[in-house]
This record gives structure tokens, sequence and C-alpha cells, in this order.
């Protein structure tokens, strides 16, 4: 896990299992993440638990698009929060709505990112929820 200096700067890179069920939207993410400093380890659905088991020690963030032909994102939302509680869980979807992800907050406690996704306020928004989730 990412630990934190006494001004909040992270040790080490954070890292984060990005799941997305679309092949160049991985990679824009991932791209975009890792020039803002993360270290990203994508995955599809089927292969996220493997992944998310090899790099357990360096991913602080799970991000799993809820969308997903055949797999059920929320599910896996929630079988990594039984494998791994400390493990900081987000959700992203395209066509929320303001309203939907707020409601999607509130009622699972799991913060939900709209789709298109700027990499970098992404990235930003990862970062703050590290920071929070240590404090």
């Amino acid at each position: 896990m990412t630990t934190f200096d006494a001004e909040g700067r992270a040790e080490r890179r954070p890292g984060v299992l990005l799941v997305d069920p679309d092949p160049a939207t991985r990679t824009a993410l991932a791209r975009g993440l890792e020039g803002a400093g993360w270290h990203v380890w994508p995955a599809d659905g089927d292969a996220a638990m493997v992944t998310y088991q090899e790099h357990r020690g360096r991913i602080d963030v799970a991000l799993v698009d809820l969308q997903f032909p055949g797999l059920q994102g929320g599910r896996l939302l929630a079988e990594l929060g039984q494998v791994a509680p400390e493990l900081t869980r987000c959700a992203m979807s395209g066509g929320v709505s303001t309203y939907t992800a707020s409601a999607f907050r509130r009622m699972s406690g799991t913060p939900l990112f709209a789709k298109p996704l700027d990499p970098r306020a992404l990235a930003a928004a990862l970062y703050d929820l590290l920071l929070v989730g240590r404090t």
C-alpha cells in the first residue's frame, strides 16, 4: 500500500487496478493515469481478480466499470471488498447522471465516476480518495 510522508506526498507511486471491458478505454485511461504518476494494472473482467492477487501489495485502488458483458462490475467490487477490505474501491460507468452517481455513492459508499473520464482529473480524484482513506 502507498504510504504518505508528513506533507501528504506519496512515498511510492500509488497503484490502481483498472478494470474495463473496452481495450481502447483501458489503454487511454492507463496512459493518462501513468502520466499523472500512477502505476496501472489494466485488466478485463475475467483477469481482474487474478491481476489483483498477483499485485496485491502494490494496488491501492480498484477502478471497475459497472457495465460489463457477462460480468457485474458491482459484484466484482464486492468480491474485492471481501478479499481486501482495506482496498479503496471505485466504480465508473457511461451515461450516468449526476443524480445517479450521487445516489450510488450514498447507497453503496463507493465513488462512481461518469464516463467519459479525463485521466488527469481522475488521477487527482483517486489520489484525494487515498489521502482521505489514510486520515
